[in-house]
């Protein structure tokens, strides 16, 4: 049975003890909050993803400190060593890790604008950057292009539906949602 993506945020919405619409409202969030509030949800539905995988709330917390994107020692090591989501889904997460660390870490980056990077970018910027945020499509037609090309944050909203439903509908099918 297949099932829609956008269908499935709201049960981790609810799994994960937040605000219904909270991931429709990032879209009306200026580039940068969109981008750290994105990352603060992905972390902490892998974070209840590691916990609910394990069966145990007492390491709630342990995951909850974890650096989300170390593939050795992070939550993505768990994630990646347990298969619970998929090579594109994992790159999605390290690369919003890198976007949300080079964005926090400055205040001058609050003004960021995601577009105007974008078109900064040559052709192996963009094609790594699209190869980096596309859980969208397999293929790289021309509309993907064009999403990522010409309204790339909506193109990351897109992604981190993808990945948020893809953590969701793996606790449901391990009959932990």
């Amino acid at each position: 049975m297949a099932r829609s993506m956008a269908e499935q945020i709201p049960k981790l919405e609810r799994t994960l003890g937040i605000d219904p619409g909270f991931f429709d409202k990032l879209q009306d969030e200026d580039d940068w909050s969109m981008i750290i509030k994105l990352h603060a949800l992905i972390e902490s539905a892998v974070s209840e993803l590691l916990t609910r995988q394990f069966k145990s709330i007492a390491l709630k917390e342990t995951f909850s400190k974890l650096e989300l994107s170390n593939k050795r020692t992070g939550k993505m090591a768990f994630v990646a060593a347990l298969e619970l989501v998929g090579d594109a889904e994992r790159r999605y997460i390290s690369a919003l890790s890198e976007l949300r660390n080079k964005l926090v870490h400055n205040i001058h980056n609050v003004g960021y604008d995601l577009g105007a990077e974008v078109k900064k970018m040559d052709k192996q910027q963009f094609n790594q950057f699209m190869k980096n945020f596309n859980t969208l499509s397999t293929d790289e037609d021309d509309v993907v292009t064009d999403l990522f090309r010409g309204d790339p944050i909506q193109a990351l909203w897109y992604g981190a539906m993808t990945v948020l439903a893809m953590i969701y509908i793996k606790q449901e099918e391990s009959g932990q949602a």
